[in-house]
């Protein structure tokens, strides 16, 4: 692994639709926050709208974000989109542009179920607006402001994902805008894989009132999760990495509350998002951080499986990541919320090859302080500190 990390640039697929092309106005950001480039009077600054296919590759995203092909309500045809499946799955562009910025997305339910999406839209590393102004319901396509009266310039601009993948369908159509788009943000140097069930999600982690003034009855509500504030993209926020996460709620590696596993479901690009392709696996992990096991010893305690099953599940599991990324350090993140799977998880490790193998192990805090017994953003957060100083030093050590 390389020692130098470069800064994380996150990002989230989202389609824009243009609504004006002034420059009277400030930017909306900082400039010291725009990335440097050449002259802007040497761009075009006319109104486009950019298509997925238009944008020939200047474009980052963070997570699988297949690019799939999919016919909107009342449309005659199928057009090409960006699905922002899991978990602060991102999409990112540079671009020298000026007046407003917008974004055509499409939202759905799953066949799971699931409505009401929330977004993160960063412009020039400024978050715009407050939470409850980028929640996303219904089978429809919506038409997103995500900048307003920039000055003629390049801006960078990010669109994440907060809700988890089985909580609704999100696609990127297009984005439009009042000039052209610019090379890409770049790739850090160290790039991280998060496996993991509810807590990997942010599942009630904003629960009771951190959720900008709105409130629902049910603590399993969209309103208390946000993927954002976790301690997997806290991590790779402190570490400058790129990341993916894979992660959903009540899913075990062998056994859990739903038909499918981990162990079955992982190969594919996203499973309940019905995106069930196989995954290409073609960008190489540096380090795969898996938060798995609560599901499994829940459903030991239920008397649906055993000890020995859920430990051969986790042997399963290591072998199928180490097929997947051969060089990859591996290391199990576990107990945040109960840490009764301790020892089976142990022996996982070691049958595996242990650190001589480059398989890993780092006993994070408990806490049940959020939604339905889940870790609130603070023990998120605190736990972002235990794993960030754990991947140091499994770095260190690689050295």
């Amino acid at each position: 692994m390389k020692k130098s990390i470069l800064s994380l640039l996150t990002i989230a697929c989202t389609a824009v639709l243009l609504t004006s092309c002034t420059s009277a106005a400030p930017a909306a950001s900082p400039a010291s926050s725009s990335p440097s480039g050449p002259d802007p009077a040497l761009f075009d600054y006319t109104a486009k709208t950019y298509g997925i296919a238009s944008f020939e590759g200047k474009y980052k995203v963070q997570g699988r974000c297949p690019v799939i092909s999919y016919t909107p309500p009342k449309a005659d045809e199928a057009l090409e989109a960006l699905a922002l499946d899991y978990s602060c799955s991102s999409f990112s562009f540079n671009a020298y542009c000026e007046g407003d910025v917008t974004a055509e997305i499409y939202t759905a339910p799953t066949a799971i179920g699931g409505d009401m999406l929330y977004l993160n839209v960063y412009v020039d590393g400024v978050r715009n607006a407050s939470r409850p102004e980028y929640k996303l319901t219904g089978k429809k396509v919506h038409t997103l402001t995500i900048a307003s009266d920039l000055e003629r310039g390049l801006h960078t601009f990010v669109i994440e994902r907060q809700t988890e993948a089985e909580r609704g369908l999100l696609y990127l159509n297009s984005v439009s805008l009042c000039g052209e788009l610019y090379e890409p943000p770049g790739q850090s140097s160290l790039f991280i894989e998060f496996i993991g069930d509810s807590i990997t999600t942010g599942y009630g982690n904003l629960y009771p009132d951190l959720t900008e003034g709105e409130q629902n009855p049910n603590p399993a509500s969209n309103v208390y999760q946000d993927g954002t504030r976790t301690y997997a993209y806290l991590t790779a926020q402190k570490l400058g990495a790129d990341y993916s996460i894979i992660a959903q709620q009540g899913i075990g590696i062998s056994s859990g509350y739903y038909p499918h596993t981990m162990l079955g479901t992982y190969k594919y690009t996203c499973y309940q998002c019905d995106h069930r392709q196989p995954w290409d696996f073609e960008r190489k992990a540096d380090l795969v951080v898996i938060n798995l096991g609560t599901n499994d010893r829940t459903m030991v305690s239920a008397g649906k499986t055993t000890l020995e099953k859920i430990q051969k599940g986790f042997e399963q599991f290591c072998l199928l990541v180490r097929e997947k990324y051969p060089d990859a350090k591996i290391l199990w993140a576990y107990g945040m919320m109960e840490q009764s799977a301790e020892t089976q998880i142990k022996a996982a490790l070691s049958a595996a090859g242990g650190e001589e193998a480059g398989f890993y192990y780092v006993k994070l805090a408990s806490d049940g302080s959020g939604g339905n017994g889940h870790p609130s953003a603070a023990a998120h957060e605190e736990n972002a500190e235990i794993l960030t100083e754990a991947i140091k030093k499994i770095i260190a050590s690689g050295e």
